[in-house]
């Protein structure tokens, strides 16, 4: 608990945010969460911001869906410019609560939701608890619970950043160069991700936040495997060096019996490398969950 406030501390993400006529913030317990919302009477699709990518990189996205379906992308307490007034809302609990109240604030009804790897956990968490009307989910680049934790082994194979408060001022101190070496890491080495990496590199430069300490070290208790009752497919981009080693079959611990897609030229981040391609990927399922016509009668 000490070390996520002092996350709070060294991330105190400032009161005014970037203008952006589609995006604001929702007021929820312990959180305020930030959000890009198209608009719009369509059916609703949301999606989970993986960080360090803040709702700037989703411009690309959202138009593949918009008008038609009404598109949200909300960010994690913490990171990008969701302020959090508890640093219980940076825990694994406070994170999925807070979440949840959002979904349920915005009041849109039945919706497919959107995780990318962790937020696949949230997701789970936020299904279990059968208060958000999900008509479906969509996960990401999502290992099951020993998937996760080897991939954060990977990724700190030292442990210096799973060491509290060591961690903390660790990626307080470097989190341009973390985010810089992560995202083009972990993206296709063919992939065009200059304007993620801009977007993602302003939002920091700004004032953004980015407590990883926090979620490496607090969240592996919530990190655990849970079916998904909703119906519900993963999509896996194949280029995803920090996911190598990662057998995409261990998603059947999130989606037991629905599709497991693959989009052989993504890398970590397949919605935001081809949001066109992701979006030709998903569409029948977002179509089975959430039709077009029915939204329209």
């Amino acid at each position: 608990m000490l070390a996520s406030h002092l996350d709070r501390w060294l991330w105190r993400i400032p009161r005014r945010l970037p203008a952006h006529p589609q995006t604001r913030r929702v007021v929820v317990p312990g959180a305020q969460l930030r959000l890009r919302d198209s608009g719009g009477p369509g059916p609703v699709l949301v999606f989970l911001c993986d960080p360090p990518v803040s709702v700037e990189a989703y411009d690309a996205l959202i138009a593949q869906f918009a008008p038609a379906r009404r598109v949200l992308v909300l960010e994690l307490p913490g990171f990008g410019f969701s302020r959090v007034d508890s640093a219980a809302a940076l825990e694994f609990a406070g994170a999925v609560a807070a979440v949840e109240a959002a979904l349920l604030a915005l009041d849109t009804g039945p919706l497919v939701l959107c995780a990318p790897c962790i937020c696949a956990f949230v997701a789970g968490a936020v299904a279990a608890r059968e208060q958000v009307p999900l008509a479906g989910v969509v996960l990401m680049q999502a290992p099951d619970a020993a998937g996760m934790q080897a991939w954060t082994e990977r990724m700190d194979p030292r442990g210096l950043l799973r060491r509290p408060l060591l961690g903390q001022a660790l990626v307080r101190a470097n989190a341009r160069r973390l985010a810089r070496f992560w995202l083009r890491y972990a993206s296709a080495p063919d992939a065009d991700i200059d304007d993620l990496r801009e977007a993602c590199l302003t939002a920091l430069r700004r004032g953004g936040g980015y407590p990883l300490a926090t979620m490496l070290q607090d969240w592996g208790q919530g990190v655990v495997d849970r079916p998904l009752t909703p119906p519900a497919i993963a999509v896996w981009g194949l280029q995803d060096r920090s996911h190598q080693c990662t057998q995409t079959l261990c998603t059947r611990a999130h989606v037991p019996s629905g599709q497991l897609l693959e989009m052989e030229h993504c890398g970590h981040f397949p919605e935001l490398e081809d949001p066109a391609g992701f979006a030709a990927v998903i569409d029948d399922f977002l179509n089975a969950c959430l039709p077009l016509e029915a939204a329209a009668d």
